[in-house]
């Protein structure tokens, strides 16, 4: 269970933020569909909560891929929207308050212009999600390119999880503009809520999805202060910067050269061995900058620094594994000998680079006893 503890993470806390807005948001779809809003005093209760969810999922976004972000005054401006619909939302109910019959509160409501103030902040909040989701996809791909680019350290999340995400809810954006057309707009006789209980059933799925992912994140303080100095170092830049230029003619040689560099030092030196081992340091060893570095494994190798170290970790796993003193190891011993540093992604990069497990590698191999 998420609880706001004093020192709980922040991400912790938006998360749940979001988990009470989508409830709130829950609880407006129930006093329709329930008939309370036949209620004298559920009708037009202010839970106009459609333009805090999209801000609060992007701030949450945030705070998993930078984790120095803080939240300060310069994100106030995101929640105007939210407390301008709510308090016209309050005014609302509290002028409706005045008289317990249901038709003279729509007359009421009527006179403030309700049902077409709520298109316009349903059109809004449609547009909203949209420019909200770029914005959450774009962080994601920018931490990614960091992570993949920058640092082979396998403890760090890939937030694969987020990725597909980011698809779902481009879906659900897509069936929400669909909701708000064919219940505004289309030609056929609709049942009420229909479509919004649709959209809502789907809705709910994501949520309890990013709720039990985001639970799942371990709190590893460690991790968190190394990933916030190579950040500082080497994120906020990479967001930046733009794509990366081809290697022109002229510097064909060189390319190859230091293409050349790489592979030696990464054998002879046996630099992927270091957990830890990032972009910078490797360029350190070469003399060149990272993002010359960088450029050249990405156009030479076809790949990403990460992808090399770790494809360099795998080969060493395996030679490990078919020498008789590999029995007198652990599999995940190996692993951390040869630069991995979390068992899970080990058994994940394995498998991802040689087609099959580690277990099935030693199976087959039967050089290992597994203990």
């Amino acid at each position: 269970m998420i609880t706001l503890r004093k020192r709980q993470q922040l991400n912790k806390l938006l998360l749940l933020a979001v988990l009470i807005t989508f409830n709130l948001l829950g609880v407006k779809i129930l006093i329709h569909t329930t008939g309370l809003w036949h209620s004298v005093y559920f009708r037009y209760f202010p839970l106009a909560f459609e333009l805090l969810i999209q801000p609060l999922v992007w701030l949450y976004i945030h705070s998993l891929v930078y984790v120095p972000f803080k939240l300060n005054r310069k994100h106030w401006p995101h929640f105007v929207p939210f407390a301008i619909s709510m308090g016209y939302a309050l005014a609302v109910y509290m002028a409706t308050l005045s008289t317990m019959d249901l038709n003279e509160k729509d007359a009421i409501a009527n006179g403030l212009s309700f049902n077409l103030v709520k298109q316009i902040e349903e059109i809004l909040a449609i547009f909203s999600a949209i420019i909200y989701w770029w914005m959450g996809a774009r962080l994601v791909h920018q931490y990614r390119q960091w992570l993949f680019d920058y640092t082979s350290t396998t403890d760090y999340p890939t937030y694969n999880w987020l990725r597909r995400l980011s698809l779902l809810c481009f879906i659900l954006i897509g069936i929400w503009g669909l909701t708000f057309l064919l219940e505004n707009f289309s030609i056929f006789q609709i049942r009420p809520f229909v479509y919004l209980q649709v959209f809502f059933i789907y809705l709910s799925s994501l949520v309890y999805y990013l709720g039990f992912r985001g639970y799942m994140i371990a709190d590893n303080t460690v991790i968190l202060a190394k990933l916030s100095q190579q950040q500082l170092l080497s994120f906020l830049p990479a967001q930046r910067s733009g794509p990366v230029s081809p290697v022109s003619n002229d510097q064909s040689s060189k390319k190859n050269l230091l293409k050349e560099q790489i592979e030696k030092v990464l054998i002879e030196q046996k630099l992927y061995l270091d957990p830890e081992l990032t972009i910078q340091k490797l360029a350190d060893v070469l003399g060149s900058s990272s993002s010359v570095v960088s450029k050249v494994i990405n156009q030479s190798f076809g790949k990403s620094f990460r992808t090399l170290v770790n494809e360099y970790r795998v080969e060493a796993v395996k030679r490990m594994l078919d020498t008789p003193q590999s029995q007198n190891l652990s599999l995940l011993g190996i692993a951390f000998e040869c630069g991995f540093n979390s068992e899970a992604s080990f058994y994940r990069i394995f498998k991802s680079i040689a087609g099959i497990s580690p277990k099935t590698y030693v199976q087959q191999n039967k050089h290992f006893k597994q203990e």
